[in-house]
Parts: C-alpha cells; sequence; structure tokens
C-alpha cells in the first residue's frame, strides 16, 4: 500500500501529501481520527464541499488504524454527495506523529479549513504534554502561535521536561534547559587540566565549544563562570525591575510569521469562497493587501525624513485596525463553538 513517510520524532517538518501518490478509500472503512478542532464539523461547509465533488484535495488515513488524520469535513461531504470510495493518501506512524501531521496541514500548510486560534492553543497544549522535550520555538512554528504564548501555555501545565534536562530545536539538536551545571564542569577542567583543548573540554562536559571558550573568556577577566542571572532564581529576584516607559498602546504579541501568499491560495480554492461575489471580493481585497504590504520595505527607504513620524503614525494606527480585525474574526470563532 502506497504510504506517507512517517515523521521524524525530532522535527515537526511533515511530509506533503500532495507528492505522495493516492489510492482509493471505501468510506465505510474510514474511521474518525483524533482531529485538532474543538468543535464540531461544519454542515454548511461540509454540503460546500459535497458540490465541489471531486476537485477536492485527497484526505490523509492512518493506514494501520484507518483513522482520518486530515479532512473530516471531505468524508463528510463525500458521504452526503453519495459517494462510496474517496482518495487518500496513506501515512503511516505512531498516533502522535499523526496529530502533529494534522496540525501541520491544517496551520502552517492551509489545507481545509484553517484552525482557528483557540484551537491552536488547545493542540499546543497536546503537543507540550506529549513532547516535553521539544523547544517553545519548534512547537511555535508547527501551531502558529508565538514562543512566548507556548511558553505559558508550559508553564500552565507544568510538564516535566525529558530526564536528561533537555530540550530539542527546531533544528534537531538538543540544547540543556540550564547551563550553569555545564558551565561549572568546564570550569573545574579548565582549572585543574589547563593543557585541555576547548573542543576536548566541550566534549568531556557535553556543551558546546562556544560555552567553554565563554567561560575560560570570564574567569581570565576575574568573573564568575556563570553569568550572574543563571546563578540562582533567589539572586534574580533580588535585583530591582527595568522601568519600561508605558506606551500609548500595548503591542500584541507576534505569532509566528504565516505565509500570506500560501494562505490567500488556500482561500481561493474554497468553494463557499470562489462561487460567489462576496467571497471573491474578499479574496481581491486580501491580495491587494499582500501586495501593498510587499511594497513597503522599498516604499520606506525613500520617504523624505520630514514625513516618516507621520507615515509611521498612520501605518500603526492601520495596523492597530487590522489587529481589531482579527480581535473581531476569533472573538466570533469562540462564540460559535
Amino acid at each position: 500500500m502506497n504510504s506517507l513517510n512517517s515523521l521524524n520524532s525530532l522535527t515537526v517538518c511533515a511530509p506533503d501529501p500532495g507528492d505522495a501518490p493516492t489510492v482509493s478509500v471505501p468510506v465505510d472503512l474510514l474511521r474518525l481520527g483524533e482531529s485538532p478542532r474543538q468543535g464540531q464539523l461544519d454542515d454548511s461547509y461540509c454540503r460546500v464541499l459535497a458540490a465541489a465533488g471531486d476537485a477536492l484535495p485527497p484526505v490523509v488515513v492512518h493506514s494501520r488504524t484507518m483513522r482520518i488524520v486530515d479532512g473530516h469535513h471531505r468524508v463528510r461531504a463525500a458521504v452526503l454527495g453519495g459517494r462510496r470510495e474517496i482518495t487518500a493518501t496513506m501515512f503511516e506512524g505512531t498516533a502522535d506523529e499523526a496529530f502533529v501531521l494534522a496540525v501541520r496541514l491544517n496551520t502552517v500548510q492551509g489545507r481545509g479549513l484553517l484552525l482557528s486560534r483557540s484551537d491552536r492553543t488547545a493542540a499546543a497544549a497536546r503537543l507540550v504534554a506529549s513532547h516535553p522535550h521539544w523547544s517553545n520555538r519548534m512547537i511555535a512554528s508547527l501551531t502558529g502561535l508565538s514562543a512566548g504564548t507556548i511558553g505559558r501555555i508550559r508553564g500552565q501545565l507544568h510538564s516535566e521536561v525529558g530526564a536528561a534536562g533537555v530540550r530539542v530545536g527546531k533544528d534537531g539538536r538538543a540544547r540543556p534547559i540550564d547551563g550553569s551545571s555545564g558551565r561549572m564542569k568546564a570550569y573545574e577542567l579548565l582549572m585543574t587540566d589547563p593543557t585541555a583543548s576547548i573542543r576536548d573540554i566541550a566534549q568531556r562536559v557535553g556543551v558546546s565549544p562556544s560555552t567553554v571558550h565563554d567561560v575560560r573568556k570570564r574567569v581570565q577577566a576575574g568573573e564568575e563562570p556563570v553569568p550572574r542571572r543563571r546563578c540562582s532564581q533567589a539572586a534574580e529576584a533580588v535585583e530591582p525591575e527595568r522601568v519600561v516607559p508605558a506606551r500609548p498602546r500595548p503591542e500584541p504579541e507576534r505569532d509566528v510569521p504565516a505565509d500570506p501568499a500560501a494562505i490567500i491560495e488556500t482561500l481561493t480554492r474554497d468553494p463557499s469562497l470562489r462561487y460567489n461575489s462576496i467571497g471573491r471580493r474578499l479574496i481581491r481585497w486580501l491580495d491587494g493587501c499582500r501586495r501593498g504590504v510587499a511594497e513597503c520595505p522599498d516604499i520606506a527607504d525613500r520617504i523624505p525624513s520630514h514625513n516618516i513620524d507621520p507615515v509611521a503614525t498612520l501605518a500603526r494606527e492601520y495596523a492597530y485596525a487590522w489587529l481589531d480585525f482579527a480581535t473581531a474574526l476569533e472573538d466570533r470563532t469562540r462564540a460559535d463553538v
């Protein structure tokens, strides 16, 4: 049976089902999978998909369990349309890997109905619990949330980290959560074996050569091998807080940047938008905004210096208007759940 490659346990780079061979699967053999969506299926959206017929991407099915990984709405649409079979790509991997793929396809790669922010937040909590060794940035890149948001979720769940005390980053490299102990071991070796090379000490301690180099430089300068902020939480607590000047309006935390072109392409393929005037108008409007934003770097370099402040103020006000628009949409999504 044709299959997708399973996900590597140290990466969130899911394979693209669009590049995999497809098979025809009887609809009555499929079982509901663990979807990252919290709410029920949108029946009106399913009816729109049913009217589109075969002009839909294949669903993704877990080969060992025949559970739907991606495409619950499309399967429901096939049932409504009286179809007995549906085109699918088969995925071979664990249940956790299937969930990671489902999140990625409906967030980063923009297949089907995109996950709402509440769905992505719930998915992030699941990933923090199932993959505690993944870094905040790694989970953020998968869910489309910010690393700070993932950090708060991690704190709320009090998830335990791996036994080795490391987290795996987006690049697949494992890094210690607290490097203080490694720095102290490197310091001890530098004192007891001053002829040892930096690379040799790094390998013996399990830290990077740059860390050993920094420890040696700090010691030569008469400083402690561990930066003061890492010495202890108590020492950190007594330090006076830095006063941050108040802003006229709080800045929103930026999520992981999305790909506007990919999202617009997904919206363009959505039958509920492409087959009515309001939907086509929305797509043209959003695409026009995307093109305008793409020109910002070139225009910014050519604005006369005496016009920079008013243009920046206007741009910021437009940004706030877009933020209000996005918040209104997310509030509407939460109200519908």
